[in-house]
């Protein structure tokens, strides 16, 4: 495994094993300090510890959950599925230390910190609300909570909620509806009902969807996130109401057995001026090609195993969004939607390569090195324009 989404979305199993956390059985304590005697905080504990050991990251039935939220959501507890994390946070069954369990109006926030008990790293400390509904206490979303003074605004088929200070756009709302339209009839998709948040920067994105803190936060200026379950964006203020990167990863849930390069690289093709981190997909290209001609140890013919690079870029992107810029060339959308349905594995998406894209085993890396330079070159890149 490794990370697709690099600085901005982690492919997270790759950072545990590579940092040694193993799969335990989860413990589940309350901090010093935090009052154990009483009776609402001591049914509350109880609550979140019975959660946390019934399999929180399968989408089932949890009994410990609010039914009103699953009848909202299909992945009701928003942390499960924020886009951010990839496996969840709940995957790995990390150790879970009861912080501080707060009164908020009528309900309580639970606020806790997942971390390995061996190295004592913290992945995560998050917010949860408890709630009371017929003399029984459940466990609900904390962005409820922090969004009840945001406004909202229903642009076409996506429900805008932004933070009261937000100068609404609506000549973007506008053009990022006629984009989310325009993708679903490229891909012969039903349109979707999204919800967008808009918030005013990154940190602010994770707290949105539940976080304190979570690890990396701090190193990244601009962010989004795609909640697939739930068709629920995050972005921030300076990518605004049109994050074409975002609404392209509604095709997602319809190729299941696309690498997740491809997904990824599509993102960035169709991104405009927000490929990556708010910038175009040519400004990638060209500090890809820069780092490729000085590393000539790099073999583009294993292409997913080049995905570190830099603060700057992530070349993921860049040579997903090529490899789908070879198929449409070779055979337009229909090339495209077949390379998705057909790329599971590398071999599987190597394999498509080979047969259907006319470039042989062990000549993907001088294809796609020539093609980076030859783009980075003429500095411009008009291809991924959605015709």
């Amino acid at each position: 495994m490794k990370y697709i989404r690099s600085q901005k979305t982690l492919l997270i199993l790759m950072f545990f094993i590579k940092y040694g956390l193993s799969i335990n059985a989860q413990n589940v304590s309350a901090n010093i300090g935090l009052d154990t005697l009483s009776t609402d905080r001591n049914q509350i504990i109880n609550l979140w510890k019975n959660y946390l050991k019934s399999n929180p990251d399968e989408l089932t039935n949890n009994p410990n959950w609010l039914e009103s939220d699953k009848l909202k959501y299909k992945s009701y507890d928003l942390l499960k599925s924020e886009g951010f994390l990839n496996p969840s946070l709940y995957y790995f069954q990390l150790d879970n230390k009861i912080l501080s369990i707060s009164r908020h109006e009528e309900d309580y926030i639970i606020k806790s910190m997942f971390f390995d008990r061996e190295s004592l790293d913290v992945y995560a400390i998050t917010n949860i609300v408890a709630t009371k509904f017929k003399s029984q206490y459940y466990l609900t979303n904390y962005q409820p909570t922090l969004v009840k003074d945001w406004k909202t605004k229903v642009v076409g088929n996506i429900t805008y909620h932004y933070f009261p200070n937000y100068s609404f756009n609506e000549l973007k709302a506008k053009e990022a509806n006629e984009y989310l339209l325009k993708i679903c009839s490229v891909f012969s998709l039903k349109p979707e009902k999204i919800n967008y948040f808009i918030c005013a920067d990154c940190e602010n994105v994770f707290k949105i969807k539940g976080f304190d803190y979570v690890l990396s936060m701090g190193n990244i200026k601009e962010c989004g996130f795609y909640d697939k379950y739930n068709n629920i964006i995050y972005a921030t203020a300076l990518s605004g109401e049109n994050n074409q990167h975002e609404i392209t990863h509604i095709i997602n849930n319809y190729f299941p057995n696309a690498n997740e390069l491809l997904l990824a690289g599509i993102s960035a093709y169709y991104g405009g001026e927000n490929a990556y981190s708010a910038k175009s997909l040519i400004y990638s290209i060209k500090i890809v090609d820069e780092y490729l001609k000085k590393h000539s140890e790099i073999d583009l013919n294993k292409p997913n195993d080049f995905w570190q690079l830099g603060q700057e870029t992530n070349p993921q992107y860049v040579i997903g969004a090529l490899l789908c810029d070879m198929a449409i060339e070779r055979g337009g959308i229909e090339m495209l939607k077949s390379f998705f349905n057909n790329s599971k594995t590398d071999e599987d998406m190597l394999l498509f390569i080979e047969n259907n894209l006319n470039v042989k085993r062990g000549e993907l890396d001088t294809v796609l090195r020539k093609k980076i330079h030859e783009i980075s070159k003429s500095n411009k890149f008009d291809n991924a324009r959605i015709k």
